[in-house]
């Protein structure tokens, strides 16, 4: 019965319907492009601990898995900011001077992603253009190529090996464009649907209240 209903509803209000797909849709477009920054640079790093002759490949594949994890937090924290300051004070002379608002810029600007499997790490800084998104990831990969001692502590003999990258390109993405407003017309069409079913429900009730009401 209610499969009737909907289908009912679509094709009496199909005109409705897609011009609510469309408005949601062309909204949710402007809405990401508005919202995100233009450049993205990716870069893959593989985490390697060596340790000699160490045959338990699932602890060692533990004990990467946490001190990735701790690379991870460390990338957020002032003092990682500061070790990039001391690189090139450049690469991050857009954030904020406020140490608040400095790591909230600073979280929006770098995502970090990990491959629990391989021991890999993922890092993607987004900004205004390639040429900044390029030198930000530059600086970072190099702290943590350089520095991470700092963060892990000595006597981890760990090495960060950079796999690809830093690779700049447009943001959003054509596909992320695509989804989020193929998305946004699903959604408009869903809530128009919802909308124009308890509109009718709404008006039925009302004519068998007057009905009910004024004919006696």
């Amino acid at each position: 019965m209610l499969l009737e209903k909907i289908l009912e509803i679509i094709r009496k209000s199909w005109k409705e319907l897609f011009l609510a797909g469309v408005l949601l849709g062309t909204l949710s477009f402007f809405l990401l492009v508005i919202t995100q920054k233009q450049s993205r640079a990716t870069t893959d790093l593989l985490i390697v601990q060596n340790s000699g002759n160490v045959s338990d490949y699932y602890a060692m594949s533990k004990s990467i898995d946490y001190l990735n994890g701790i690379l991870m937090e460390s990338v957020y924290s002032e003092k990682f900011l500061e070790e990039m300051k001391n690189i090139d004070n450049a690469s991050i002379s857009f954030l904020p001077f406020d140490k608040a608002d400095r790591l909230k810029a600073w979280q929006k600007t770098v995502t970090l992603k990990k491959n629990t499997n391989a021991g890999i790490i993922t890092a993607e800084v987004f900004g205004d253009n390639a040429k900044q998104t390029i030198k930000i990831s530059n600086v970072l990969v190099d702290v943590l190529t350089n520095k991470n001692t700092l963060f892990l502590g000595q006597g981890q003999n760990i090495e960060v090996k950079i796999l690809s990258g830093p690779i700049a390109e447009n943001n959003p993405t054509m596909m992320q464009i695509f989804l989020v407003s193929c998305g946004g017309f699903i959604f408009g069409i869903l809530l128009a649907s919802f909308w124009i079913f308890y509109r009718e429900e709404k008006n039925k009730n009302n004519q068998v209240f007057q009905h009910n009401f004024f004919g006696r």
